[in-house]
């Protein structure tokens, strides 16, 4: 079994869709070999028929995207602990609650950070894509960071308000959505310096919890914190 995933300086991997993906292998009890992709080197994924990361690769199978390979892992390995628990209708609304609405907030706070720690060699890649997508520049991103930083608090409130009510997203215990969510702190993790969360924040309690899971799976990686 082999993930290939986006590595940055240092070996830094910042890509909430590849840390969901890392989550669930760890929930499943599997433990691939990693692959690391930079920017330069997505022609190392033509084999799957696409250029994006997370990409899993078991035996004759290859699965991208985060979400398929939670379904794929939940199939195949349905031996091991559920990712859904019976709720994969709403484990997929979560799946696009953070693809949507979650990342499309972090992406304000969280890009300016991600070109700081991408590769001097693809700084100009990552700069050129999101002015072509957004129109603005890494200076601009970073004038927004109160904005970003407010607009990224206010989407968790449907989160702030599930967890005021139980310990995980997905319940008493963590699953998928949790993962899911979880994905995007740990992009935020590993490029924002700032606080995202304020003390006391029922999120924040959570995503504490979160770090340590696993033997501190995204306790243990590179961050700015």
């Amino acid at each position: 079994m082999k993930l290939y995933e986006l590595s940055l300086s240092q070996g830094r991997t910042v890509s909430p869709f590849v840390w969901r993906t890392r989550f669930c292998l760890a929930h499943k009890g599997l433990n691939p070999e990693r692959v690391p992709i930079s920017y330069h080197d997505k022609d190392q994924l033509a084999f799957s028929g696409q250029d994006r990361v997370p990409v899993l690769v078991d035996g004759d199978e290859v699965i991208s995207d985060s979400w398929k390979i939670a379904c794929y892992l939940e199939d195949a390995y349905s031996f091991a602990p559920s990712l859904f628990d019976g709720a994969q209708g709403t484990a997929l609304m979560i799946n696009k609650w953070a693809d949507h609405v979650q990342l499309g907030a972090m992406f304000l706070l969280c890009s300016p950070g991600t070109y700081d720690v991408t590769q001097d060699e693809d700084k100009p890649y990552f700069a050129q894509s999101r002015y072509e997508w957004t129109g603005k520049t890494i200076d601009d991103f970073r004038a927004m960071e109160d904005e970003a930083l407010k607009r990224t608090r206010s989407a968790l409130e449907p989160i702030r308000q599930t967890l005021a009510e139980q310990p995980f997203i997905a319940g008493d215990a963590p699953a998928f959505a949790d993962y899911c969510v979880m994905g995007g702190f740990m992009w935020a993790r590993t490029t924002y310096a700032g606080q995202v969360l304020e003390d006391g924040d029922p999120v924040e309690d959570w995503r504490q919890r979160m770090l340590d899971l696993f033997e501190g799976l995204g306790r243990n990686a590179l961050s700015m914190e």
